[in-house]
């Protein structure tokens, strides 16, 4: 099979030659210096320095690609799922020392565990947060506009560019869009919680807000390529939905149902990504969203391999994990990820609604390096791959 014959038949609960491999590097994890080097899409410290003076945007495009592609290939994909390009459009940080920014007047540094510039006071992550009358208003002078144009600016040339590089090596990925269509209510502000109770006419405005710009960005991913759209958003935490499953059945599976429906017309597939413990929901998230896969299977909030067979969603949903990269890829060592690794495979060949091997979130600033060379290096002994 090649690689599109292989992720397709996993998505629609067969038995490819082997398991797909998929996975989603963020994008200054440290794993990309040796495959990529170090420039502006695969360090943050010099992203930052270079968007202070003045670096143009289209190089950030074009650094971005390239790294994208590179680590992609070095990993032998069969699926992939690629990031933005990094650049703060029409905002530029200004250099106040050595490993220190400001951005719209909130202080920056460069956090040496992480490798990442983040707010130096952490609660500034939250300081751009919009009121409840400020969003009341928003949503009543909402005239129907989508709103995408940004979004489709900043992600269309680097996919294009990540396309041509592919199609020039005769390498033809199956590509993955994610797209929300404002039903991650791990997200919502406490407000709009209430609104559900106590404003439902609001809410339900705000979700047409929010369907609008999804669904157009999720047409124009599909047009450009994509055959697999990753719908949804955080529901729930380890102890359950951050919502009832009675809220949830009436407020987000209408949406999620949707979704799939526009995504399942255009000839592609949807897949639900979402952390945290939907047992509580299990009906509605899995079968009757309607969806084909299952992404950010959170093992260590319940959803492991044995659950998820014992209560028959691997036989109906193509699980897209589950690799622990909550503590084994970034507590544990290489022989723990190997052993997990092979357990995995071996329970995904055991199931019928289809396996594709990937974290059960993405490469992020905590994985081992390390680590993740032992997966890839055991998923390819597993299959006998040279």
């Amino acid at each position: 099979m090649d690689r599109k014959e292989r992720v397709f038949t996993a998505l629609k609960h067969g038995k490819p030659d082997r398991t797909p491999l998929f996975e989603i590097f963020q994008p200054f994890q440290p794993i990309h210096w040796d495959i990529c080097g170090r420039t502006v899409a695969t360090d943050s410290e010099m992203a930052w320095d270079a968007m202070a003076e003045g670096v143009p945007e289209e190089e950030f495009i074009e650094a971005s690609a390239k790294a994208q592609y590179k680590i992609c290939r070095f990993f032998g994909l069969d699926m992939v799922r690629l990031t933005s390009h990094g650049f703060i459009r029409g905002k530029r940080p200004v250099k106040t020392g050595k490993k220190s920014w400001t951005l719209e007047g909130t202080p920056y540094i460069f956090n040496e565990r992480t490798k990442l510039v983040l707010p130096e006071n952490p609660a500034h992550s939250y300081s751009q947060q919009i009121s409840e009358e400020e969003m009341i208003k928003k949503i009543e002078a909402w005239g129907g506009n989508t709103g995408n144009s940004e979004k489709l600016r900043i992600y269309s040339p680097v996919m294009k560019r990540v396309r041509e590089f592919a199609k020039a090596d005769g390498i033809d990925w199956v590509y993955m869009a994610e797209s929300g269509a404002g039903t991650g209510v791990a997200f919502y502000q406490p407000f709009m919680l209430m609104w559900m109770l106590e404003k439902p006419e609001i809410y339900l405005r705000w979700i047409e807000m929010q369907k609008a710009g999804c669904f157009e960005y999720t047409k124009k991913m599909i047009e450009d390529g994509c055959r697999v759209v990753a719908i949804g958003g955080d529901v729930s935490c380890d102890k359950g939905p951050f919502i009832s499953p009675a809220l949830y059945r009436k407020f987000i599976l209408p949406v999620m149902r949707e979704h799939v429906n526009l995504i399942h017309n255009m000839g592609a597939f949807a897949v639900y990504t979402s952390d945290g413990n939907h047992w509580p929901i299990k009906d509605d998230f899995f079968f009757n969203s309607g969806i084909d896969g299952y992404k950010e299977v959170d093992k260590s909030a319940g959803m492991t391999w044995e659950k998820l067979i014992e209560e028959g969603v691997a036989d109906r949903i193509c699980i897209i994990g589950n690799i622990d990269a909550r503590y084994t890829m970034c507590n544990a060592g290489p022989a723990e990820a190997e052993k997990e690794v092979i357990e995995c495979l071996n329970h995904g060949l055991r199931t019928k609604g289809g396996h594709i091997l990937h974290l059960s979130h993405s490469v992020h600033e905590d994985v081992k390096i390390e680590n993740y060379y032992a997966v890839v290096k055991t998923y390819r002994n597993f299959f006998g791959i040279s």
